[in-house]
């Protein structure tokens, strides 16, 4: 899983028996699932840190501003209960690349963002890239990895 996502051919069903393959519709489906639940949670203000390993990882990169990471559900749920106390972002997930590779997997997919500061609405855009696993039978984010192209207020836009 070297090569970028968006450049790797799609074989997921390649080869494989009618059992593979419906394993592989069904772990996509609640890889797709996961992130669905991420979106809705974070809209909803609701606790999403469940939705991570216990050794998870949620990197933020914002434009013109160093990284930020929190590692671990003892650093993700109070971050995530900050979020939803302060800004309640609506993310709106499109474009979902999934690769699974056993009980691993690895996805991109693109973010539009909406989201209040301090009295102003604002709009970002860009993308994660997140490393699953499935512990206990379940698939959880092991990295989520957001990268925002542009964040700012709609008065001001993106042209820039």
């Amino acid at each position: 899983m070297s090569q970028p996502l968006h450049e790797q051919q799609f074989v997921a069903f390649d080869d494989k028996s009618a059992d593979q393959r419906i394993r592989e519709i069904a772990d996509r489906e609640e890889i797709r699932e996961l992130v669905a639940r991420y979106a809705l949670g974070i809209a909803r203000g609701w606790q999403v840190g469940h939705l991570f390993t216990d050794d998870g990882i949620f990197i933020q990169r914002l434009p013109g501003v160093p990284p930020e990471q929190f590692q671990g559900k003892d650093a993700l749920i109070p971050m995530y209960q900050n979020v939803a106390d302060t800004s309640r972002p609506l993310p709106m997930i499109h474009n979902h690349i999934i690769v699974i590779d056993g009980d691993k997997g690895e996805g991109q997919c693109s973010i539009e963002l909406r989201m209040s500061h301090e009295g102003q609405s604002m709009i970002g855009s860009g993308y994660y890239e997140d490393e699953y696993r499935r512990v206990n039978g379940r698939w959880r984010f092991a990295k989520r990895d957001a990268t925002l192209f542009h964040i700012c207020s709609l008065l001001e836009g993106w042209a820039k």
